[in-house]
């Protein structure tokens, strides 16, 4: 499992994506939330990638058709949330590009989880701001390297 592993850890420092997305929403009296997820992908013009990594990791496995039928389709495979932890964890020894942008998501996820326990209750400002940190510091790496989408 180790090659496999270090080899797909290779597949995502090179074609993949590790981030951390932010969706708004709002709650009851108006305040307005973010809520952070950690996210993992890849997309290819080739489904051999995105369907190894199905097997190895499931999670959501898609396929685009091209609009211009002139373009191939494309296939992506994504590790949103809590689905994302266990390919961060078992790629992590491997990843070399992206190793900075896979602890801070797994870190997301493991404050995540901690917080889980007072779920009813909403995130204080700390939790929040916690996330937010998070966020911005991925972003900031990703921003070096823009997002690669076969259409």
């Amino acid at each position: 499992m180790e090659t496999l592993y270090a080899y797909l850890a290779g597949v995502i420092d090179t074609h993949g994506r590790i981030s951390i997305s932010r969706d708004r929403g709002y709650r009851r009296g108006g305040r307005e939330m973010a809520y952070y997820s950690a996210v993992i992908t890849l997309s290819d013009s080739d489904s051999v990638l995105p369907d190894l990594l199905q097997a190895t990791f499931p999670a959501r496995r898609l396929q685009y058709e091209a609009k211009n039928r002139s373009h191939r389709a494309w296939h992506m495979w994504e590790a949103v949330g809590q689905s994302a932890r266990e390919p961060l964890v078992r790629l992590l020894p491997y990843l070399r590009i992206r190793r900075p942008q896979a602890e801070l998501a797994l870190s997301l996820v493991t404050l995540m989880q901690s917080d889980k326990a007072g779920s009813a209750r909403p995130l204080s400002e700390e939790q929040q701001q916690a996330r937010r940190l998070l966020y911005e510091q991925v972003r900031s790496l990703n921003a070096s390297r823009p997002q690669q989408t076969y259409r």
